[in-house]
Protein backbone atom coordinates (compact mmCIF):
# COMPACT_ATOMS: atom_id res chain seq x y z
CA UNK A 1 0.00 0.00 0.00
CA UNK A 2 3.12 2.22 0.52
CA UNK A 3 3.50 2.50 -3.03
CA UNK A 4 0.14 4.31 -3.40
CA UNK A 5 -0.12 8.55 -4.13
CA UNK A 6 -1.22 9.85 -1.00
CA UNK A 7 -4.42 11.25 -2.45
CA UNK A 8 -5.85 7.15 -3.17
CA UNK A 9 -4.00 6.40 0.64
CA UNK A 10 -6.44 8.97 1.96
CA UNK A 11 -9.39 8.05 0.05
CA UNK A 12 -8.75 4.22 1.21
CA UNK A 13 -8.51 5.65 5.04
CA UNK A 14 -11.59 7.41 4.61
CA UNK A 15 -13.53 4.82 3.09
CA UNK A 16 -12.24 1.64 5.40
CA UNK A 17 -11.87 3.73 9.06
CA UNK A 18 -13.66 6.48 8.96
CA UNK A 19 -16.57 5.54 11.53
CA UNK A 20 -13.28 4.17 13.85
CA UNK A 21 -11.35 7.39 13.60
CA UNK A 22 -14.69 10.03 14.13
CA UNK A 23 -15.30 7.72 17.41
CA UNK A 24 -12.10 8.05 18.30
CA UNK A 25 -12.21 12.08 17.64
CA UNK A 26 -15.79 12.44 19.66
CA UNK A 27 -14.32 11.55 23.01
CA UNK A 28 -10.66 13.08 22.59
CA UNK A 29 -9.41 15.73 25.09
CA UNK A 30 -5.26 15.47 24.92
CA UNK A 31 -3.75 13.55 21.84
CA UNK A 32 -3.37 13.85 18.26
CA UNK A 33 -4.21 11.16 16.26
CA UNK A 34 -2.33 10.87 13.03
CA UNK A 35 -2.61 9.05 10.02
CA UNK A 36 0.00 8.30 7.56
CA UNK A 37 -1.24 8.88 3.77
CA UNK A 38 2.44 8.67 2.53
CA UNK A 39 4.57 11.99 2.29
CA UNK A 40 1.73 13.21 4.52
CA UNK A 41 0.28 12.64 8.26
CA UNK A 42 -3.34 13.17 8.78
CA UNK A 43 -5.04 14.54 11.39
CA UNK A 44 -9.31 14.65 12.05
CA UNK A 45 -11.71 16.89 13.78
CA UNK A 46 -10.02 17.61 17.39
CA UNK A 47 -6.90 15.63 16.63
CA UNK A 48 -7.02 18.73 13.11
CA UNK A 49 -7.32 21.73 15.28
CA UNK A 50 -4.81 20.45 17.93
CA UNK A 51 -2.38 19.60 15.19
CA UNK A 52 -2.91 23.00 13.89
CA UNK A 53 -2.16 24.35 16.54
CA UNK A 54 1.20 22.46 17.38
CA UNK A 55 1.96 23.40 13.24
CA UNK A 56 1.72 26.69 11.82
CA UNK A 57 2.75 25.62 8.27
CA UNK A 58 -0.03 23.28 8.55
CA UNK A 59 -2.62 22.71 5.56
CA UNK A 60 -6.00 22.51 6.87
CA UNK A 61 -9.03 21.12 4.76
CA UNK A 62 -13.03 21.03 5.42
CA UNK A 63 -14.60 18.81 3.70
CA UNK A 64 -17.97 17.25 3.37
CA UNK A 65 -17.90 12.86 2.58
CA UNK A 66 -21.08 11.25 1.26
CA UNK A 67 -22.97 8.92 3.55
CA UNK A 68 -21.35 11.30 7.20
CA UNK A 69 -23.83 13.70 7.73
CA UNK A 70 -21.23 16.17 9.47
CA UNK A 71 -18.69 18.72 7.52
CA UNK A 72 -15.49 17.62 8.69
CA UNK A 73 -11.86 19.47 9.11
CA UNK A 74 -8.98 17.24 8.05
CA UNK A 75 -5.18 18.96 8.88
CA UNK A 76 -2.25 17.72 6.99
CA UNK A 77 1.25 18.26 7.61
CA UNK A 78 4.58 16.65 6.35
CA UNK A 79 6.61 13.80 6.86
CA UNK A 80 9.75 15.72 7.06
CA UNK A 81 7.58 18.19 9.46
CA UNK A 82 6.59 15.40 11.80
CA UNK A 83 9.82 13.76 12.13
CA UNK A 84 11.49 17.00 13.06
CA UNK A 85 8.85 17.28 15.54
CA UNK A 86 9.38 13.65 17.28
CA UNK A 87 13.26 14.12 17.74
CA UNK A 88 11.83 16.54 20.21
CA UNK A 89 8.67 15.18 21.84
CA UNK A 90 7.85 11.76 23.02
CA UNK A 91 5.34 9.79 20.82
CA UNK A 92 2.33 7.96 22.79
CA UNK A 93 2.24 5.69 19.90
CA UNK A 94 4.76 5.40 17.32
CA UNK A 95 3.50 3.20 14.41
CA UNK A 96 4.34 2.46 10.58
CA UNK A 97 0.85 4.50 9.43
CA UNK A 98 -0.32 5.52 12.84
CA UNK A 99 1.02 7.94 15.54
CA UNK A 100 -0.67 9.41 19.32
CA UNK A 101 0.93 12.66 20.49
CA UNK A 102 0.20 13.83 23.56
CA UNK A 103 -1.29 17.58 23.84
CA UNK A 104 -2.39 19.67 26.72
CA UNK A 105 -6.35 19.50 27.66
CA UNK A 106 -7.99 20.90 24.14
CA UNK A 107 -10.69 24.13 25.13
CA UNK A 108 -14.16 22.79 23.58
CA UNK A 109 -15.03 26.71 23.12
CA UNK A 110 -11.70 27.07 20.68
CA UNK A 111 -12.22 24.36 19.22
CA UNK A 112 -16.06 24.79 18.03
CA UNK A 113 -14.87 28.54 17.06
CA UNK A 114 -12.22 27.18 14.77
CA UNK A 115 -13.95 24.16 13.09
CA UNK A 116 -17.26 26.60 12.24
CA UNK A 117 -14.61 29.32 10.94
CA UNK A 118 -13.27 26.53 8.38
CA UNK A 119 -16.24 24.74 7.62
CA UNK A 120 -18.52 28.29 6.63
CA UNK A 121 -19.25 28.23 3.35
CA UNK A 122 -18.79 24.65 2.63
CA UNK A 123 -20.83 23.40 0.06
CA UNK A 124 -23.71 20.52 0.49
CA UNK A 125 -23.65 17.23 -0.67
CA UNK A 126 -25.86 17.12 -3.95
CA UNK A 127 -28.57 14.34 -3.18
CA UNK A 128 -29.38 12.03 -5.96
CA UNK A 129 -32.91 12.07 -7.34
Amino acid sequence: MSSLPSGIRLMNLLRECLTEIMDRERANQNSIHLYCTGLYWVAFERSAYQLYRAFPDSETTPMRLYGYPFPIVMVSVTDRSLSSYARKHILRRDDKDYKQLTVPVLSLADYQEWHAGEVEGLPLLSEKV
